[in-house]
């Protein structure tokens, strides 16, 4: 929780200490570019780079002008080197602005350089082509485009934020999606500010410096922080958020310490947090109002007698009247009455109308601060600060069961959170019982694919399928689906197996959220029109695995696959007498090491029936990076041994 500086404080700060001198960050002038920064035209480390940051350097500093501000001054060049790096020009400066409280982005300067004809010619961004976008409730961007940027530019950009919120300061980013040369950063903070540092990611700093310096009767502690020939960052399938990962430092005000005051502790505790949220008319007084709902409670409470089956039918109730208008945040922006008469809300409103029905019921209830997968996971060892969660979910306890709940998605069953909140823990908001919970799948994703296929001597197959899809897999096809429409959707199927034909399919339990998906559909491939002596066979019907998801040599971050993982695939073929088996996959098991998955192969013939299995299973979500070799492996065996073909050759007369 924010802890404010008092008034007070900031005027014994203004006695201590009214002003010191800065000292500047920038080693590399703003508007001075070197000739070789302009001939460059590959980045030696990562020749794939379309771009690359050539010095990124901040200076955070304190002023006290009316008000006790954190004022931080960036200098960054970039490098375009190819097309596909001119993304690279469109700036964006992220600022925050809430009530009283906010950031303000001025002193934007900027220029393009370009090299032609051998002469250097530069070109001043028109401050008339800034402007301002709102990205979520409290955050706001600066946004502007360099002018005349083109392959072999150079873009030099410098602004000023300055910010009221004194309790963060902004954190530092030495890592990009695109590599960067050199990042620095310096801050000079006053010893009486005692910040905590929370450095993140896998890259070592180059330099790390501390210093206390004297001004003006004041001591400060300047630091430096400096990383070099930072890679990029590059995006990989499983993961949460890349800024999880990210090379990066935070800090988080911990205590202020004025001469003959004592020590004024400035991070909350997660009792405070909660006392604060519990009173908040944007959050914990929406729990109170239920006034609204009575006769809906009351329906339900005469038609079901039993505790789960109360929550169940709240949780239905609540699904099948709201709608999510897709916005996220822990804070009301209208009372839940509000949301529950236009039929409509953000996930905040929804949850907490959901929340306060339950507890109206008599149910064990209360809310959980959730940090979205994209948003990034929160480190529960950290103070609380709640500006790392985006989410709001509810949280019952019926029968000795927990359960969490999520009536943004009509799909969602009982206890099944949507996959944007598998994110590590989250925190239960509840007077007398504050604890993380753990945001974990109650549920695989599950594909069971069946199918019984006959061949005949021209190499023709004829037959049916049986998809049954459950757990994560079912609420991903139903979501499609709907959003597509049946027709859309059947007619789209039929093109992507490619040399199998699938027709006719046939959709069960759409809408049966409580069991699984089932797809039943005519399977039929085209022979030679001839009588064949060989005939080649993919026994996997266009259903195996086609590329390793693993590309990378090295991954230094987790693999998170978010749920447990099960898929099998059965075949049963019948071959076309007179013909024997010339070659068949020899089978196989794969096991990952601590019970982590299985990958297993098996191909069995009786008579002129031969069924092929192929299971793949990934027992817990979460793999970290010493485990990425295994892994990877065994994605390397799931492919090759699936891609290997059956051939059928004809007996030979005697």
């Amino acid at each position: 929780m924010k802890a404010k500086i008092s008034t007070k404080l900031i005027l014994l700060f203004f006695l201590v200490c009214c002003s010191w001198s800065q000292v500047r960050a920038q080693a590399a002038k703003f508007g001075k570019i070197d000739e070789a920064e302009l001939t460059m035209r590959t980045y030696e480390k990562d020749t794939s780079a379309a771009a690359v940051i050539l010095s990124d350097y901040g200076y955070t500093h304190f002023n006290l002008i009316n008000e006790l501000q954190v004022v931080t001054e960036r200098h960054i060049r970039i490098k375009i080197l190819k097309k596909s790096g001119y993304d690279w020009a469109n700036i964006t400066v992220p600022y925050y602005q809430h009530g009283s409280t906010r950031d303000r982005v001025g002193s934007i300067k900027g220029f393009t350089y370009n090299l032609e004809n051998g002469k250097v010619q530069k070109e001043k961004l028109d401050s008339k082509t800034v402007f301002d976008e709102q990205r979520s409730e409290y955050w706001y961007m600066k946004k502007f485009t360099m002018p005349n940027v083109k392959e072999g530019s150079v873009i030099d950009v410098s602004y000023v934020i300055t910010s009221d919120r004194v309790y963060n300061m902004r954190e530092w980013e030495f890592q990009s999606t695109i590599p960067t040369v050199w990042s620095e950063y310096r801050a000079r903070i006053p010893q009486y500010f005692d910040y905590k540092f929370q450095m993140q990611g896998y890259h070592p700093l180059h330099k790390s410096d501390n210093q206390k310096q004297s001004g003006n009767e004041m001591i400060n502690n300047s630091y430096v922080w400096a990383m070099k020939d930072v890679p990029a960052l590059k995006e990989e399938k499983y993961i949460t958020s890349l800024s999880d990962y990210q090379s990066k430092i935070e800090f988080e005000l911990q205590q202020v310490n004025i001469p003959g005051r004592g020590t004024e502790v400035m991070t909350g505790s997660w009792s405070k947090v909660t006392d604060d949220l519990l009173g908040d008319h944007s959050f914990g007084i929406q729990l109170n109002r239920s006034g609204f709902f009575k006769e809906d409670l009351a329906a339900i409470s005469a038609k079901y007698k039993e505790p789960e089956q109360q929550m169940q039918a709240i949780f239905e109730l609540v699904k099948s009247r709201m709608k999510w208008n897709e916005k996220y945040g822990i804070y009301t922006s209208n009372p839940i009455r509000k949301a529950y008469d236009l039929r409509q809300g953000s996930a905040a409103e929804i949850n907490l109308l959901l929340t306060s029905m339950l507890l109206e019921a008599g149910l064990d209830a209360g809310p959980v601060l959730v940090s979205t997968r994209e948003h990034g996971r929160v480190i529960t060892s950290y103070s609380p600060m709640l500006n790392k969660f985006n989410y709001v979910i509810a949280h019952v306890q019926v029968g000795g069961k927990e359960y969490l709940l999520d009536a943004t998605d009509p799909l969602l069953p009982v206890g099944m959170l949507p996959f944007r909140c598998l994110n590590g823990n989250g925190r239960l908001i509840k007077k007398a019982d504050q604890r993380w919970v753990e945001l974990t799948a109650t549920t695989s994703l599950t594909k069971l694919f069946n199918a019984t296929i006959t061949i005949n001597e021209q190499g023709e197959l004829t037959g049916t399928g049986h998809e049954s899809a459950g757990g994560y897999r079912a609420l991903y096809l139903r979501k499609t689906i709907l959003e597509e429409g049946e027709s859309k959707y059947a007619e789209r199927i039929t093109k992507e197996i490619g040399d199998f034909k699938m027709s006719k399919p046939e959709i069960k339990n759409l809408r049966d959220i409580n069991n699984a998906l089932d797809i039943i559909y005519n399977i039929s491939a085209s022979g030679s029109g001839q009588a064949n002596h060989i005939i080649y066979l993919n026994p996997m019907l266009g259903q195996a695995e086609k590329e390793n998801p693993f590309k990378l040599n090295e991954r230094l971050y987790p693999v998170d696959f978010g749920t447990p993982i099960d898929e099998t695939y059965i075949c049963r073929f019948t071959i076309p007498a007179g013909y024997e088996l010339d070659e068949v996959p020899k089978s196989l098991v794969v096991n990952l090491p601590e019970k982590g998955g299985r990958f297993m192969y098996v191909v069995q013939q009786e008579g002129n029936s031969l069924q092929v299995m192929s299971k793949v299973n990934i027992s817990r979500p979460v793999f970290f990076a010493p485990e990425y070799a295994y892994l990877k492996e065994f994605y390397n065996q799931i492919i090759a041994k699936q891609a290997e073909q059956i051939v059928l050759k004809r007996i030979a007369a005697n």
